[in-house]
């Protein structure tokens, strides 16, 4: 079986578009660091950087796995804001039950997003649409439609997560590595057989189906691993701003979607890189430094960002098609 899942499998990445990637996230840095009069370029910025940019950076994990499956989550969002909710919410029980109501949950959401998608082959982007609108307003049902700031039952936030975000290890603080620990687990995932079934199944369904892989199984854990994820950056955004919301991971979604795609993978799914997606999370983060640097407006910075993710696209698939 092993020969045959080999033979089956995809490039995981597009070196030339790699390549660029990394150049174009040194000239940021370079463009950053003369805007910052040399700041930017320290120890410190560059902790801040993985500190600030943390939560997109597993969310677009779980995005990461879905897409190379072929498929698209875009009930991500909303999942991170239900286990916002959730997570406040269930305070007055304890940090440990309300962290496994909420994994749960957002679990379950992912499974019914696997069913459907890889055992009922219904359309993904239906299928998480319209996941997408039902967990919203589910979150906005159990959070009586507005943000919270304590448990259902009038509770503190838990000591621990109330300090995680000032929280650090060797000067690093707990939110990056978090982040750090989710990258080198999807990574060693991966690099699993399993890791390879997702490859190839996201390339080529119908062969990796011949070559005995449990493909439906297959579908089904991309999904729910990207709830997961998305669970565990709902846990990031509570403990950063100490309430839950049911729009906490709208800005989530568009830019998950943006740094997997841009980052290597293909919306077809059998390509997908970890160091890809990494890079452009960093990239979309110093593109934020730099708008606040030369005084960008605020309403304007998404279209901003949009406008250079657009060109970034452009000039990816020429280099990646030559």
């Amino acid at each position: 079986m092993n020969m045959n899942v080999m033979n089956i499998l995809p490039h995981k990445t597009d070196k030339k578009k790699a390549l660029y990637t990394a150049g174009l996230t040194l000239l940021l840095i370079i463009v950053a660091t003369i805007l910052s009069k040399g700041s930017f370029f320290s120890l410190n910025n560059f902790r801040n950087l993985l500190f600030q940019n943390a939560i997109l950076g597993v969310v677009a994990l779980g995005q990461l796995l879905v897409i190379m499956s072929g498929g698209i989550d875009l009930s991500i969002g909303s999942t991170i804001g239900l286990s916002t909710v959730l997570i406040m919410g269930l305070q007055d029980k304890g940090l440990g039950i309300a962290l496994l109501v909420a994994f749960v949950v957002c679990g379950i959401v992912g499974l019914v997003n696997g069913l459907l998608v890889s055992v009922r082959k219904l359309p993904a982007f239906v299928v998480t649409l319209g996941m997408m609108l039902f967990v919203f307003s589910f979150a906005q049902v159990i959070s009586g439609g507005s943000a919270i700031y304590k448990g259902f039952n009038g509770a503190e936030l838990a000591p621990f997560l109330a300090d995680f975000n000032s929280m650090s290890l060797l000067g690093i603080p707990y939110p990056a590595i978090a982040w750090i620990l989710m990258l080198f687990l999807v990574a060693s995932y991966l690099r699993t057989s399993k890791g390879h079934f997702l490859y190839a199944y996201g390339g080529n369904e119908k062969a990796a189906f011949v070559s005995g892989i449990p493909v439906k199984t297959v579908g089904i854990l991309a999904f729910v691993l990207g709830a997961l994820l998305a669970c565990a950056g709902g846990y990031l955004s509570v403990a950063r701003v100490a309430k839950g919301t049911p729009s906490a991971g709208t800005t989530y979604l568009i830019d998950s979607i943006a740094a997997v795609a841009i980052g290597g993978a293909s919306l077809s799914g059998g390509l997908g890189s970890v160091i890809g997606t990494l890079m452009w999370v960093l990239i979309l983060g110093i593109l934020n430094n730099i708008m606040n640097l030369i005084g960008v407006s605020p309403m304007m910075q998404p279209a901003a960002k949009g406008i250079i993710i657009l060109l970034a696209v452009y000039l990816n698939s020429r280099k990646g098609s030559k």
